[in-house]
């Protein structure tokens, strides 16, 4: 049988020394990149109950053992992470870091939208539910190692209203316990403080009438709460989503309707591990690209971690649309259903 000739068959006097020059070149060229790549991070000190904070100059010190030269620069008020990764990305930086949770990293998002600069995230807030999708260490020296040894991956680029979002919206009941935890929850962070944020919201929460259409197709409920998430989990890990992937092109969707206070304690464990959809008679689950969602009295919702209110809400995609420098997931297979429905 004839021999196939492809380069890794060939071999010739020296080709061995070329490789090598090859490899060192590579090793070369990443040098100068390295020296030379402006990066700029953007910490919130208030972030993670000032968790963020303590992290600085360990932050600091991981980012000059590379040569980077880099700049931090602190949030002085709530939308300030919007203005500097602004100007970050005008100044010509190469590599934008955000040190906080979820509603930190969504701001720089929202900065950087429309710029190829990669975006780097270290955990450094309450949820770090993004940071986490995309495999980064909660230790900040190898959250940062992997940031500048890394690739960069591109993820989806969701837009709700006028405001953009990687990672998850959640309105109704889940609003307002984000607005309970951002509000009056100290001490705590991650899913202790959203449970507790649960039990002060539980009794007094009221169900809201939604009208939602997915990709053409209506539907209308009285509901607890919607979930329209890019990522798999929010609240500190709680799986609402447990099938999502975040370069997909799709937005995965749940729905939980008409419950009382005792069936919410009831729903609960079984939505942290990702199992809420054997309640199949109170738990909806869609697809879309496109989703509206009206309702007639208004509504708190978290996007990624930031609170709002609001009784319309038009969301759109743009499918592999944010670079993300050092993620790490597994490539997921495109979907083509659309709005698929896996209630009963």
């Amino acid at each position: 049988m004839p021999r196939a000739f492809g380069r890794e068959n060939l071999s010739f006097p020296g080709r061995s020394f070329l490789l090598d020059c090859r490899n060192e070149l590579k090793i070369v060229a990443k040098f100068i990149e390295v020296k030379t790549m402006k990066v700029k991070i953007i910490l919130n000190p208030r972030a993670g109950r000032g968790k963020a904070a303590k992290l600085k100059a360990k932050i600091l010190a991981e980012l000059a053992n590379y040569g980077y030269r880099s700049h931090l620069e602190e949030t002085q008020w709530h939308g300030h992470a919007i203005e500097i990764a602004k100007k970050a990305v005008e100044s010509g930086y190469d590599l934008v870091i955000a040190a906080g949770g979820d509603g930190t990293v969504n701001q720089v998002v929202n900065g950087m939208t429309g710029s190829k600069v990669p975006l780097g995230v270290l955990s450094a807030g309450t949820g770090n539910d993004f940071a986490a999708m995309i495999g980064m260490p909660a230790d900040p020296a190898a959250a940062i190692r992997q940031i500048i040894e890394g690739e960069t991956r591109w993820v989806d680029l969701c837009r709700l209203n006028d405001r953009y979002f990687i990672s998850s919206v959640g309105a109704g009941f889940d609003g307002r316990v984000a607005y309970t935890a951002n509000q009056g929850i100290r001490f705590v962070r991650g899913m202790p403080a959203y449970l507790l944020a649960v039990i002060k919201t539980l009794f007094s929460f009221r169900l809201h009438r939604v009208k939602m259409v997915a990709d053409g197709k209506e539907r209308e409920y009285k509901a607890l709460l919607f979930a329209v998430t890019n990522s798999s989990t929010y609240g500190g890990g709680i799986k609402i989503t447990p099938d999502a992937r975040i370069d997909d092109g799709l937005f995965d969707i749940c729905v939980v309707k008409e419950v009382t206070p005792l069936e919410v304690l009831w729903f609960l464990p079984l939505a942290i591990k990702g199992e809420h959809g054997r309640l199949q008679d109170k738990v909806g689950f869609f697809r879309g690209r496109e989703i509206y969602l009206e309702s007639m009295t208004p509504l708190f919702y978290q996007i990624d971690g930031e609170v709002f209110q609001d009784t319309v809400f038009r969301f759109s995609m743009i499918p592999g649309g944010f670079p993300i420098r050092g993620a790490v997931f597994a490539p997921s297979v495109r979907h083509e259903e659309v709005a698929t429905v896996k209630e009963a």
